[in-house]
């Protein structure tokens, strides 16, 4: 799964406006890949755990 915040100039683009300090694009790159895992294990977990409430919940009707 790739996650990507968008374009290095429109992020820039975006912070400009905040007048926030730029943000480099190796940086952002690194940035990007670490949330990305991040966002990868908590859905994963968030998906098993929606299935075990499903098993669970079927089971109670059988």
């Amino acid at each position: 799964m790739k996650v990507s915040l968008g374009r290095p100039v429109k992020v820039n683009n975006c912070l400009t406006t905040l007048n926030i300090t730029r943000i480099g694009n190796r940086n952002l790159k690194k940035m990007e890949a670490r949330d990305g895992e991040a966002i990868k294990k908590i859905s994963t977990a968030s998906s098993n755990k929606a299935a075990i409430d499903a098993y669970e919940t079927e089971m109670e009707y059988v």
